[in-house]
């Protein structure tokens, strides 16, 4: 199948673009297959435990508080997308002004104008795919919110406690997924404006911002962490009487 867009492409620069768009768009997916422990894993039962003290409080205040830091951030990161996204379309229509000094950059061959702009639209579109994810986010944030604002005062009815807390974790749980998965593409437009250095410079920031990411989630210090400070928390739950 002839694609037009392909045409201006070299044959490196498409392998170099799969590479990362199988990186950029299966780290989410491939990251929930795995089942080693992980950081965000681990915090799916912390916002279950969460969510169980909150129905078992009287006053709510400070979840509310919580929650409203969340979505702070999370409207704030999709503000930002939206600058990041004009300042792009900017350099687009202005391309011409500004293809001498995006070809200094270059350690290749001069790109044509053609081929230049498909290496902008390439953060452009991770930058895009953000924004949905963070509105997304923001979304279900606010379904959280409502959740929690509908429990009744307390006390629960003991039988009615660990379901409830339950499904309005998972709740939030997806919301922060989406969320970072917006966090994770500001990081993977930033390597894809490597591009514009050639495809091998693609190539190595894509395979190093990956081993970036894994080394947080199950390398770092923190991780082991938060590792043993849920297990304590969660001790500390379930020797606790309601």
């Amino acid at each position: 199948m002839d694609i037009p867009l392909l045409r201006v492409i070299p044959p490196l620069d498409r392998f170099a673009l799969v590479l990362f768009c199988l990186s950029w768009l299966g780290y989410g997916p491939a990251f929930r297959m795995i089942r080693r422990r992980s950081i965000n894993a681990g915090l799916h039962g912390v916002r279950v435990l969460w969510m169980r003290s909150a129905i078992l409080r009287d006053n709510r205040i400070a979840d509310s508080s919580l929650i409203g830091h969340v979505v702070h951030s999370a409207s704030f990161l999709a503000s930002t997308n939206l600058i990041a996204i004009g300042a792009l379309l900017g350099v687009l229509t202005g391309i011409e002004r500004l293809q001498p000094a995006i070809e200094g950059l270059s350690l290749g061959a001069v790109a044509s104008r053609e081929f230049l702009e498909v290496k902008l639209l390439l953060p452009l579109a991770v930058l895009v795919h953000a924004l949905f994810k963070t509105t997304w986010s923001l979304r279900q944030m606010n379904y959280t919110v409502a959740l929690m604002g509908a429990i009744p005062p307390a006390p629960v009815p003991a039988e009615l406690r660990d379901p409830l807390a339950l499904e309005i974790g998972g709740v939030l749980t997806s919301a922060v997924t989406a969320y970072n998965a917006g966090i994770r593409s500001y990081y993977f437009a930033l390597v894809g404006l490597c591009w514009l250095a050639g495809p091998w410079a693609l190539m190595g920031m894509t395979l190093v911002l990956v081993g970036v990411l894994l080394h947080r989630q199950f390398g770092s210090a923190v991780s082991g962490q938060m590792e043993r400070a849920w297990m304590l928390v969660d001790q500390a739950h379930r020797m606790r009487k309601p």
